[in-house]
This record gives C-alpha cells, structure tokens and sequence, in this order.
C-alpha cells in the first residue's frame, strides 16, 4: 500500500539534518567505494525504450487489449458508467450535490443514462485508483521530457511509443474536462477510485469487477463549489505541455490541449482560496494517500508551460506578481516584489526544491523560469538546487557563474529589455547560500534525499540537470547524472537485504544456510528487466504479480516481467529488499517513472548515441518465448473413494488466464467412463446414478451460482459415456472444485457389476486423502471449444452437425419440430444421444429445451449465421 509520506522538507530544516557527512567527503558522481566495482551494462538507448513499457502495464480502461503487453487488457470499464449521483456510505457515485446535477444534467449526462463516462487514463502505481497529483505531475513531465529532448526520442527509435503515451494520459484529461455553454470550466473529474478500497484487493486490475466484487470506484470533481486549485492547475500543465509536443503534427489536437489547459488554468486561479495564514483551502480530496500541501507550485508550473504556449506574459506576472507595496526599496527588478511576496506570505514555500517531484514541482518551474527571464536569482536557484544534489566541491560552487551566457532563447520582459542584470550581494542574502551544505550521498556517491523511493527523486533531479547542460552548454551536472544512472543501472555493489534476512532466518531455525557471504551482495539494476539476472525482479505491483489468492505472497515471483518500472531504490546504506510485499524499496509508480524517462533520453542525447547505444531488437518479447508453452486452462483430480459399486472423484478446474488475466462463465470438464460390464449382465445406462457431494462455486457464493453436472451421455457404441461438470454462468477466476460420484446399481441377483478401475478418465489418478494430480484425460472446455486435454477417440463430438436433431444429416425445419415434440413429451418423442448432443445448441451443456428449437429455427430462417448460439 501506498502510503503518505513526510515531504514538506524545508532547506532550512530537514535537509540540513540529512547533511551530517561533511560536503569534502562527498562522492563525485559516479564515484564508487573501494567494495563496489561492478560493471553493468550501460545503454541509455536501452533504458528509454524500456521506461515507456512501464506506461503500457498502468493504463486503464477500455482499449489495452492487444496493446504492447499480452498481460495487460481492458479493465475497469465500469468507469464509463459512474451514477451520475451524490455518493453515498458505500462511495458509489461522486462527490457532487445533487442540486448540482440537476442545473447541470444536460452537460454532464448528455444522452441521460443517468451515469458519467471518466474511464481511461492511468492507475497511480501497483495499486488502480486514479490519483491527479502524482497523475498530472507524471503526465506534465514525461512531456517535459520530449519536449526538451524530442530527437532522443526519435534516434532512439521511440517517438511513436512515447507520442502514444502522452496520448492516453492527456486525452484522459480532456474527456474528464466538462465546459460550461460560455465554454468555461463547469467541472473536471481529478480522481476515480478510492484508496482504502482499492488497497484491500490485491489482484489484477482486469479482475476487479465492481459487479463481482461490490467494488466501489467513486468520482471526484472539481467544481466552485468543491474546488481543487492544485489539480487543476497540475492538469493545466500537462495539457500545455501537450500543446508544445503536438502543434506541428496534429495541430487540431493541440489546440484542443491548449484551450482546455488555459481554461483549467484560469478556474484553478479563479477557485483558489487561503486563510490569512496562508493555508490553502481549495485543495482537491485525496483520501490521504497523496496530500498536496499547497497549490502555488502547480499554479507556477502551468503558468510558466503557458507562456512558453502563448508567448503572453500575463502568466509570468502570474509568478512574479509584481508588488510595489511589498518590494519597497528592494529595486524595481519584478522579481523582486514576488520573492518578498513568497517570502513573507507563504512560509518561504518557493525554497521547497528540493527535487522536481509530484508534490514540489518548484524544481521544474525554476528550471523553466530561468531562461525565460534569463534573471540572475532564477539561474542561482536553478544551479544551486544542482549543486546541492550532485555536491560538487564547496570551492567550485563559491567560484560558479550563477548568469550563464544563453543566446538561444530571445526572452524578454515587459519593457521588451532582456533580463540579464547581475546579482547584488544584497539579493544573494535572500537566498540560500552555496556553503557546501550538499545532500548526502550513499557510501558509494548515489545522491540519498529520502529511503522511499530514492530513484524517483535522484531521476528527476537528473532530468533536471540535463536540461540545465541543454539550456547552458554546461555538463557539470549532466556528468553527475550520467553517474547517477549507471548507478541505477547495475553499476553498484548492493546488499541484498531479502537474502541476509533469509540467512538469519534459518540461523535461528537451525537450518542451513541458504546463501553463501559472496551471495549476499552484488551488482542490482533498480530498472525493472533491465538486467533479467540480477536486476530488481519482484516491484509491488498487482498486474506484474498476477496474484490468484489476493496475497502479496502467492504466487512467489512476479507472474510477468514489469518492464521498464524504476523501484523504489536503494537504501542510505547501499542496501536494497527485493521482495513484492516491501513498497518502500520495490513501490513503482507514474511519477516514479517520470523523471527517469525524460533523464534516459537526456543521457542518450549526450552521452549514448555517440557510443552506438541502441534498444532492443523485437521487444518485448512473447510470453511463450519467455516461459514455454502457457495453458491457461487445464484441470487436476484424485479419486476419493472407489470399490466395484460407486467411485468418488474431486476435480480441480483452473482458470489461469494471464494473457490477459479475465473471468470466464463458460467452463464445462467431461468425466469419462465406461459402463459395457453392466451390459453384460442385462444393466443399462440408466443403472448409473449421478450424486454430487461437494460444489466450490455453491459454497463460496452462498447459493447465488452453482456448477451443475449433467446425466450420463452416450460417447461411442462401445460402453464409454461421460458426465459434464458445467459453470455456465459462473464467473470466477482461479480455481473450482467439485466433487461428485457415480454409483451403480445391483443387478437382478443383487451383484455389483461396474468396474470404474479401467474408466477413460480414470487412468494416472490415484486414491487420496488431499493429493490431486493433473490429468488430461478429463478434458476442459471454453465457450464449447476444447482448450484443455483430449478426448476418447471415435466419440459423439467428433460427428457433431449443430442443429441436426433427427439425425437426417443436414439442418432444416423438421430438427426444429423434432426438438419441439421432445421438449413436449420426452418419453413419447425421444432423441437419439447424438440427436440430443446436435440439439444443445443454446446455452450448449445445458440439456435441450424450447430455446434449442428456436436458434435452430434461427439459423434455418439465416437470422444467425452459426450454431451453437450463446
């Protein structure tokens, strides 16, 4: 579970208390210790490509089916049909006012089937609610990313991927968009799900049906009357972003982005609010997973990827907000009046940099800021951000140019004179200092901000040197990221905290021990599948692990390779769990993702290309490819009881569906055996009772469904019959046993007769208390098709004409009138046994009834083309 975390850590306060190492023992950037040469392989071209999948595992939705990932598929489609209405105890519904709905009906609910449609768009991490924050910020900078680096991408051979994915998650944003007739924002859905249920459902997110399993995914939206400044303006990011990445190439689509991000712009400033005290009160609901702490940051964040839209400088003094009551004598500089603004209105809150990240996006805002100013306080606070995660020597920061010579960006303020004056020692006091008070660093240099996720954070500062060295020509901080991500790379000597765990385990219960000392450490790519021997294989993700029992636990090993997912990350000790259940060092996430792919493409652009890097050939790879033959049906069975008279037998029908994981209503087994020794002593079928003892399906659904088997049905003219065991219509994935017996009766001399011993599906099966074995002579079938098994030879299915109930060879009316007088008096009127196999052709397995005759009547008139018919 994802769980909220202190994040508010002020420069002044927290991060200070993390710099106990002093700044001269920092580790230049790549820097290892003396235990820690490891090589890996390095290949940014390799990273990008894979960065994106992670994306393809977190859609949501209709239209994944058939997409990148054979695992993955459409899921949660009941998001297009929310009821439109107040949510009540069991948060089905949203949070609007029913007053509300009832002005606004006709726009929210356009063809009046009382429900709204919010369905796409992406799950937040291992868990499937649709969080906004994290959402937004993830959507806004993996665009940030193409943006700046949009030739990586297309080198990389990866513009049509990362142009899909910037797709899915902002055309979600612009279906959630609702405008008002004036074509202003009437409201905007931020999040579906909720956290304290979601969590509670450890399984595929294809699996959780809200008609299965009662599962509520209520909807949010932001309206004036319950605002969410910060997550609309986070939205109004994104959209801009969008505009920038599409304006040449479908430029319909991106005007649609821009108009739709500056409108959400302008409600988020519009439903804005804050006490006197500062503290924002118009902030959206959350359920306490992803607690924003204000909105200003997102508010800067879309005004500056506005104004790179427009080229209006409204939405720079948006930022700035020049102040003259406030800036006094502090000079006329605009800037100025803003920086006192945020100084002594909002709690220093612009300080809060300490990594571009789903909740702080002051990192990114600067790094935008600064060459559209060129203002010597913006480039100082976008370098010393850097210095203070790459640590580079105090000496070399004191001497460092905080005005870097940029001539390719032409930005001018609101006197058309540019913005490069110099910085006064008076202005520098009100900023932080570059006194070598750097972050702290692992003992083998990776920057350590925070033990929950540390990848994502050191990631997105790399995106945000990178872009620094694009915009400045400088590479100082661009080599610190290079080292950083060979880091995450492999390029490390980690501790495998899962194994020493294991060993001191069986220390104590005096077993052996399962790992040797050289075993316990060693190279780790944190970049799922990056390295398949020893990269982090077990991410706290439900799709990946594929779970069939709701438990962390089961099954041992991720039932699919989560490609490209950056896990939470090492420890300050250089030591990483790998276990699924751990989501402080294995969570992933789509902000956790964000930074990491914009930087691998920077990496690329500057240091990959030029060495030959390049992506996988033919990837991803089939699962078949990876694993063997996959049967995603079969069946196990034992005998339970059996003498001369009666045998007992317990089968076990798995649906192991993965490809994608799905529920299926259409499971039949056939049970076959042979009954020719009661023949010989005057016996026939009908001597043969069919007894149920136990039903899975019954019992776990208190009665509602149940499987059903059916009466003995004839196979070849050689005594073989078989029964079917059927879950039509129960829908249920995993397994289902069921439990049933055939008895015999005695004959005339009161003699049993049956030996079930040398029975069809009998053979391999053993008596036992508990231990099923898997057999394919009890074959398993799918919407009447055989998935699993085989079958006798030369038995009635093989001669099966759909629809030919008097057996004449051919189908026509008078099957229709033969069925028909059965179904009126079976006993007057009865159908040979193949007679009664063509005739099942409605619901097929359930017997024949009135409904058989009408779809054979349907296929003679041709109004359906093909028989059986479901």
């Amino acid at each position: 579970m994802k769980n909220h975390i202190l994040k508010k850590l002020l420069c002044a306060g927290t991060c200070a208390a993390m710099l106990l190492t002093p700044a001269g023992t920092a580790y230049a950037a790549g820097e290892t210790s003396a235990a820690a040469a490891v090589e890996a392989e390095i290949n940014f071209a390799k990273a990008l490509q894979l960065s994106l999948y992670f994306y393809d595992a977190n859609k949501c939705g209709p239209g994944i089916s058939g997409g990148n990932l054979e695992w993955r598929g459409d899921c949660h489609v009941e998001d297009a049909a929310v009821p439109l209405k107040p949510m009540g105890e069991d948060f089905k519904g949203t949070n609007l006012s029913q007053e509300f709905i009832n002005e606004n009906k006709d726009i929210l609910d356009p063809d009046g089937d009382g429900t709204i449609d919010v369905a796409g768009g992406m799950h937040d991490a291992g868990d499937h609610v649709k969080f906004c924050l994290p959402g937004s910020y993830a959507a806004s900078t993996v665009g940030w990313g193409y943006y700046e680096f949009r030739d990586a991408y297309i080198d990389a051979g990866q513009q049509e991927h990362i142009e899909n994915i910037l797709h899915w998650m902002n055309d979600y944003y612009l279906k959630c968009t609702y405008f008002d007739d004036n074509g202003d924002i009437l409201a905007f859905c931020y999040q579906v799900g909720e956290g304290n249920i979601d969590h509670n459902y450890w399984n595929a997110p294809e699996l959780q049906s809200e008609k299965l399993l009662d599962f509520a995914r209520p909807a949010y939206f932001a309206t004036v009357d319950t605002p969410a400044s910060d997550m609309c303006a986070g939205v109004a990011a994104s959209l801009a972003v969008n505009y920038l990445n599409f304006k040449d190439t479908e430029p319909e689509y991106a005007e649609q982005s821009l108009n739709a991000a500056i409108k959400l712009y302008e409600f988020a400033v519009k439903t804005h609010s804050e006490t006197e005290g500062n503290k924002v009160t118009s902030l959206g609901y959350d359920g306490g997973f992803y607690t924003s702490s204000y909105d200003y940051d997102e508010l800067a964040w879309a005004a500056v990827w506005l104004y790179e839209c427009t080229g209006v400088y409204d939405y720079i003094d948006d930022i700035i907000r020049v102040d003259e009551t406030i800036s006094g004598d502090m000079g006329a500089h605009p800037y100025t009046g803003y920086l006192k603004r945020i100084i002594s209105d909002t709690g220093n809150c612009w300080q809060n940099i300490w990594v571009h990240c789903w909740d702080t996006v002051w990192g990114g805002v600067f790094a935008k800021l600064a060459p559209i100013t060129n203002c010597s306080r913006d480039w100082y606070i976008f370098r010393w951000n850097l210095e203070y995660w790459s640590g580079m020597n105090p000496n070399d920061a004191a001497n460092a140019s905080f005005v870097p010579t940029v001539t390719s960006h032409k930005y001018f303020g609101p006197d058309d004179t540019l913005w490069n004056s110099s910085i006064t020692a008076e202005e520098i006091a009100d900023l932080p200092e570059a006194d070598g008070a750097f972050l702290a660093k692992t003992p083998q240099g990776f920057s350590m901000l925070n033990e929950y996720g540390s990848a994502r954070y050191d990631t997105a500062a790399q995106l945000c040197a990178l872009v620094y060295a694009k915009e400045t020509g400088d590479m100082t901080f661009a080599n610190w990221a290079e080292g950083q991500m060979e880091y995450i790379m492999g390029n490390n000597n980690i501790v495998y905290k899962e194994r020493v765990e294991a060993n001191k385990k069986a220390e104590a219960d005096g077993e052996e021990l399962p790992y040797s000392e050289d075993e316990l450490h060693g190279s780790r790519s944190f970049i799922v599948g990056y390295d398949l021997e020893n990269g982090a294989c077990h991410p706290h993700h439900r799709a990946a692990h594929g779970s069939k029992t709701l438990n962390m636990d089961e099954p041992a090993d991720q039932t699919h390779v989560l490609w490209g997912a950056l896990v939470g990350g090492p420890d300050s000790d250089d030591a990483h769990r790998d276990i699924t259940k751990d989501y402080i060092y294995n969570e992933v996430a789509v902000d956790y993702n964000a930074g990491f792919t914009g930087a691998a493409a920077g990496l690329y652009k500057y240091f990959g290309k030029d060495k030959g890097d390049k992506p996988m050939e033919n990837f991803p790879p089939s699962e078949a490819s990876m694993k063997g033959e996959i049967n995603e049906f079969y069946l196990e069975a034992r005998v339970v009881q059996e003498n001369e008279a009666r045998s007992q037998v317990e089968v076990k029908v798995y649906n192991d569906t993965s490809l994608p994981p799905r529920y299926v209503d259409n499971i039949k087994c056939r049970y076959f055996f042979n009954v020719s020794e009661l023949f010989k002593y005057g016996q026939d079928i009908d001597d043969v009772q069919v007894d149920i003892f136990y039903d899975e399906e019954d019992a776990n659904t208190n009665g509602v469904s149940k499987a059903t088997i059916s009466q003995p049905v004839k196979w070849d003219d050689n005594g073989t019959y078989y029964v079917e065991i059927s879950w039509k219509g129960c829908e249920f994935y995993g397994k289902r046993v069921f439990h049933f017996g055939l008895i015999a009766d005695m004959d005339a001399d009161y003699k049993t007769n049956w030996d079930p011993t040398d029975d069809y599906s009998r053979e391999g099966l053993e008596i036992s208390e508990d231990t099923l074995k898997l057999t394919e002579l009890i074959p398993v079938y799918v919407d009447n098709k055989l998935v699993w098994g085989k079958e006798p030879a030369g038995g009635a299915s093989e001669n099966i004409l759909w629809g030919d109930a008097d057996l004449d060879e051919k189908v026509g009316i008078s099957d229709v009138v033969k069925v028909m007088m059965y179904v009126c008096n079976k006993e007057t009127y009865p159908l040979e046994a193949q007679g009664a196999i063509n005739a099942d052709v409605y619901n097929n397995g359930d017997g024949v009834f009135i409904s058989d005759a009408l779809s054979i009547q349907k296929k003679v008139a041709q109004v359906i083309e093909t028989l059986p018919e479901s």
